[in-house]
């Protein structure tokens, strides 16, 4: 048990550094006890715990946003240039397979 916990924070520390820390919507800074991870194509929708599909959100801003598919240049604008790149790239992927 200890290593699935392990591995989750793990990924919550990569995704919190995506946007240094801060909510990839809203800007505010977020600890890592209340970082929530957002899936930029939901798991609703058929999105995966990829990397590229996890985002660091404030629970409001991961709250208001539920599970809408939206553009990442607009709704997420503390979000680093790289990663943005990458959710529209797994984005893509994701069209193919449920468009």
């Amino acid at each position: 048990m200890r290593g699935k916990k392990q591995r989750k924070a793990d990924i919550k520390r990569i995704v919190l550094g995506k946007t240094d820390g801060v909510c990839a919507r809203c800007g505010k800074h977020i600890s890592f006890e209340k970082a929530t991870i957002e899936h930029f194509v939901p798991k609703y929708r058929g999105g995966a715990d990829d990397e590229r599909n996890l985002l660091p959100l404030c629970k409001n801003c991961n709250k208001q946003k539920g599970s809408r598919i939206v553009a990442v240049e607009e709704y997420y604008p503390y979000l680093k240039r790289v990663f943005t790149l990458t959710a529209n790239e797994y984005k893509k992927e994701w069209e193919k397979v449920y468009s």
